[in-house]
């Protein structure tokens, strides 16, 4: 393969991630717009945002086997071209229920995403270079959202929320283009997979035996549905209790994204002196941190915006440790199936990102507790999961060391 591709292979999947998840979010800000548009509760509009989720996590584990039997050119140019479908119908619906199937295509489509570029990376790189790559791709992967809503604010507040999803078909249609005339093939034909449902049955039987592959895999996906949770219950709070203007509320979500950005550029550089666990535990601590303290100023009744919003920022910028360093650590427990291995972890990720929007729907009462709460039990939930790898190592060395 050129040389050149190494760069432009994953600058174009970092594309790929950025739109698919800026899809996810950039009405956001928008949603009680939304609700009344189509004369329906807050509620059943964020359903609009945890049914996308929802195709996310169903197509993964289809477009995992998929591209370990025909190879990920082919599935990347199958899963955006349906995510396109997907944006078009989005922009075209006149009532909630299309709005709802089409986003629900829009997300089976946007699940080729992540799935597949995880194994594009772990194609092209080394564990330490991959931990670097994903450092990036978990950059694009918090950045868009935390993006969206200020675009999507911006595009509200001048022509109407559809234009959101204007937007987003004109870089999907731009994409589908660049993958059938720039992107090569990472996975050669020698290392396919036969595709069948039996192989695919096995190859996930695998996987679920990998209690290590579980078990890391589980901490950044838990902190994901975390995420989303603050996702999408904040720009509900701010703007809806809070009085945040629609256009203004994306201001109040990137300031998040730039303690992300800093906690990427310290990773980045961390990686090669400190183990990737450490890195991994210190990123729970500030998310730990981030949401007892939420949780205290909402049981202290604090309705101040910026001081909402300052009390997150240890929460994004732990993040920037927990995901790349979490998936380099689950992906190297892996020595074949890869795309299927991949698969899960995207899955998970979206399964539980759809969940933690449906338990904010379900719970808030307009305030920060329910937010803060499901973001607590996501951290906590880790941080039992990290203790169990550190307890499970040291007795697996006790034993190296006794035989």
């Amino acid at each position: 393969m050129n040389r050149s591709y190494y760069f432009i292979v994953p600058f174009m999947l970092i594309l790929i991630i950025a739109t698919a998840e800026m899809a996810t979010a950039i009405y956001t800000p928008s949603l009680s717009t939304v609700a009344g548009y189509y004369h329906v509760s807050e509620a059943i509009a964020q359903w609009t945002v945890s049914i996308n989720l929802l195709g996310l996590a169903l197509s993964g584990p289809i477009y995992g086997p998929w591209s370990d039997c025909y190879g990920r050119r082919t599935v990347l140019r199958i899963g955006m071209g349906l995510f396109l479908l997907g944006s078009l119908l989005s922009l075209a619906a006149n009532s909630i229920n299309v709005l709802l199937a089409a986003r629900f295509v829009q997300g089976l489509g946007a699940g080729v995403a992540v799935v597949v570029a995880f194994a594009v990376v772990r194609d092209l790189f080394d564990e330490k270079k991959s931990a670097q790559v994903l450092s990036y791709m978990g950059m694009a992967i918090a950045l868009s959202p935390g993006l969206a809503p200020v675009l999507g604010g911006y595009l509200t507040h001048h022509h109407g929320w559809k234009m959101c999803f204007g937007f987003v078909s004109f870089v999907a249609a731009i994409l589908v283009l660049l993958l059938f005339f720039w992107m090569p093939e990472t996975l050669p034909e020698k290392k396919r997979s036969h595709f069948s449902l039996k192989n695919i049955g096995r190859g996930y039987k695998k996987v679920f035996q990998n209690n290590h592959f579980l078990a890391l895999s589980l901490i950044p996906c838990l902190m994901i549905g975390a995420l989303w949770a603050l996702i999408s219950g904040l720009p509900v709070l701010f703007t809806g209790y809070l009085d945040v203007p629609i256009k203004h509320y994306g201001y109040y979500g990137f300031s998040g994204v730039a303690f992300y950005i800093l906690g990427t550029f310290i990773n980045s550089k961390l990686v090669h002196t400190f183990a990737l666990k450490t890195l991994l535990l210190g990123g729970l601590c500030f998310c730990f941190i981030s949401t007892t303290l939420l949780m205290g100023a909402g049981y202290k009744e604090v309705n101040n915006p910026l001081i909402l919003q300052a009390l997150c920022w240890p929460f994004p910028f732990g993040l920037a440790f927990i995901l790349p360093n979490g998936t380099a650590l689950a992906f190297s427990e892996v020595q074949e199936g890869l795309g299927t291995s991949s698969a899960l972890l995207g899955s998970l990720e979206m399964a539980l990102g759809a969940f933690g929007v449906f338990l904010v729907g379900q719970f808030f009462k307009g305030t920060i507790i329910p937010i803060a709460m499901i973001m607590l039990g996501g951290t906590v939930l880790s941080l039992c999961l990290y203790s169990y790898l550190r307890v499970t190592d040291i007795n697996l060395k006790s034993k190296r060391n006794s035989a």
